[in-house]
């Protein structure tokens, strides 16, 4: 089965080459847990847009939105899953050129640390201060 993915933030839709994210919990020396969980850092690779929307969240250190992340089944474009994230800053962003005729020469990654991401029936609250 064949998938594609999609950013939306602030009404606007990009489309995803890759993406990653992940949750964690630090340990004692012997490896027990000993922390809560975290999460909300997200890595996502996009095709480089004219859109000066990202560049300017990128540029805002006291910029935050929210969005999702939307898996979606390449034949059916059913919503295969959802990721949500709240009060996200983007803390990052590069952007890379290949001029050697791959398919996507131009390409834009956005590092996004969020307060809250939600997916399906998980919700990852990191309760940042206010």
């Amino acid at each position: 089965m064949s998938f594609t993915a999609t950013l939306v933030v602030q009404g606007e839709s990009f489309n995803v080459r890759r993406f990653s994210w992940e949750v964690s919990q630090s340990t004692d020396a012997i490896n027990r847990p000993d922390a809560l969980v975290r999460g909300g850092q997200l890595s996502i690779e996009l095709d480089s847009e004219p859109s000066d929307l990202l560049h300017f969240w990128a540029l805002d250190d006291t910029k935050q939105f929210g969005g999702k992340l939307q898996v979606l089944e390449s034949d059916s474009r059913a919503v295969r899953k959802t990721i949500e994230f709240v009060d996200a800053y983007c803390t990052g962003l590069s952007k890379r050129f290949d001029g050697s005729g791959s398919t996507q020469s131009m390409t834009m990654t956005l590092s996004l640390s969020a307060d809250k991401l939600l997916c399906g029936e998980m919700t990852i609250q990191n309760n940042w201060p206010r």
